[in-house]
């Protein structure tokens, strides 16, 4: 991606001489037209500035070809006022890698603040075979790489610069390019005595490149959506969910071998995987150290971690008969894991205590061991509600009343999602689940809402997860909830 922005003169439109054949853009001066040249000359400063950037070109005859085309373009475009177009863009060009899209995401973000400011930014697409191309730019399928035969050169590079204004004065270059795009256009702009500046300079490889684009897009203020009004729906994703910039929950798993940690552009939370640790290891196969130091690196080098899951034993009817051990000792593992992992982060990272039990008296039960440890339960921010899946939605459901008549409020249900947000929304703060995605991936296939998502398959799609959380949202506000009377089950101070 390269970001070329202009400054715009305060008070006054800015416009840009742009010519077209067909579709695909022709040339944009890339100069300043304010609306006094258009409207008193009908573009004539627009026209001029074009024909001179192009006279400095004829030596190359792709450009000489482009001439032609855009003389004849004029000639129709004039009389209807065509070069009355502000840089905008109109369609994504078809680059679907995973870093092309997510180069592409965060340099839209960069130029969306850059415009928040009352600037101009333009953002191009570097082509091994066609140089630089506008996201409006409709290009056939190529299998060209840079070096190769017929690829783009830094002399041809160097004329299609002209062409975009990027040798204007006043004008800053800002490049995101793997190191070969980098070089080769550095060295195109330089021959015009132009300097951009790079990206990725010093990145020791794609996880690197990755940090910077987030970094370089991050959101200054508190993303929409984080207050404490209505449901919190944390929707599971991978790392590629933290460019989305919505709430997700993230897998323990899915992070702890990652060398380079990707940024979060939102809030999100982190998932300790104990029903898949407990169900097929019937143990933790990592130390409580590890966790939290785990934590730690999460919460400094990703950023925006909200809190994280314990290491917590879950006292389902299923994993009971997999462990072999109790309901009581499942939840001595558990509340002994919140101590042990809240010494170890020192208060950097929010631990939040899971109750569990096999029946709900055997939830109510673990609160009143947690009051024995010296956890209240009914002044904590969060409590998370677990072994809630696999169970009826009825059954659930009683489980959230009593604890919340009991005076816990501030209730997570952990993986808990429709049929039981639709019975007792109103009583959890928090929700999280990975359904969504699932569901995606064996009911829908391939994502269909287009260049929009920015992916390939519904299960990784931004777009589906959003919808995902709203219907969550809709289903907790859609009727009230009777709750059940007050009662004491020694979880905390009696109310």
């Amino acid at each position: 991606m390269v970001l070329r922005t202009s400054y715009r003169r305060e008070g006054e439109a800015g416009w840009v001489g742009v010519l077209r054949d067909g579709r695909a853009p022709v040339v944009e001066c890339g100069h300043r037209h304010h609306h006094r040249d258009l409207s008193t000359s009908r573009g004539e400063a627009a026209q001029v500035c074009a024909r001179m950037i192009l006279r400095g070109a004829e030596n190359d005859a792709a450009a000489r070809d482009r001439a032609h085309r855009l003389r004849t373009a004029w000639q129709a475009l004039a009389s209807a006022g065509g070069f009355h177009v502000p840089v905008s863009t109109v369609e994504s060009a078809k680059y679907q890698g995973s870093f092309a899209r997510h180069a592409r995401t965060c340099a839209e973000r960069l130029a969306d603040q850059v415009r928040a400011d009352g600037d101009d930014v333009q953002v191009l697409v570097l082509s091994a075979l066609h140089g630089l191309v506008a996201l409006d730019d409709v290009l056939d399928p190529y299998d060209v790489e840079l070096g190769d035969p017929g690829s783009i050169t830094r002399d041809q590079l160097a004329v299609q610069a002209q062409l975009y204004g990027l040798d204007g004065d006043g004008s800053t270059v800002q490049l995101f390019l793997a190191n070969d795009y980098d070089r080769l256009l550095s060295a195109a702009l330089q021959s015009l005595y132009v300097y951009p500046l790079s990206g990725f300079e010093g990145c020791a490889g794609n996880g690197e490149q990755r940090r910077v684009l987030s970094l370089a897009s991050r959101p200054d203020t508190p993303e929409a959506g984080t207050g404490s009004a209505g449901l919190q729906v944390w929707v599971g994703a991978d790392a590629s969910g933290f460019a989305w910039g919505q709430k997700i929950l993230v897998n323990y798993g899915r992070l702890r071998e990652v060398v380079t940690l990707p940024v979060a552009l939102a809030a999100w939370v982190c998932d300790s995987r104990a029903f898949t640790e407990i169900g097929q290891y019937q143990g933790w196969r990592f130390t409580a150290r590890q966790y939290a130091a785990d934590l730690l690196r999460f919460a400094a080098e990703i950023g925006k971690l909200q809190w994280a899951a314990p290491m917590d034993w879950p006292a389902s009817a299923a994993l009971l008969a997999i462990t072999g051990l109790t309901e009581d000792v499942h939840q001595d593992y558990t509340t002994d894991s919140v101590i042990e992992l809240r010494h170890l982060v020192d208060g950097k990272v929010h631990i939040i205590p899971v109750v569990t039990g096999t029946t709900l008296d055997g939830y109510l039960r673990h609160g009143a061991k947690y009051a024995a440890a010296g956890i209240d339960l009914t002044r904590e921010p969060l409590v998370g509600i677990g072994a809630l899946v696999g169970r009826p939605a009825a059954e659930a459901a009683a489980i959230v009343r009593a604890l919340h008549a009991a005076g816990v409020t501030r209730l997570h249900g952990l993986g808990v999602k429709n049929e039981v947000v639709e019975l007792v929304g109103p009583l959890l703060t928090s929700i999280d689940s990975a359904n969504w995605s699932r569901d995606a991936r064996y009911e829908v296939g391939r994502c269909p809402h287009g260049e929009a998502s920015g992916v390939v398959w519904e299960a990784n799609c931004p777009i589906a997860a959003a919808e995902f959380a709203a219907a969550q949202r809709d289903l907790a506000s859609g009727r009230p909830v009777q709750e059940m009377l007050p009662l004491f089950a020694g979880m905390g101070t009696p109310r």
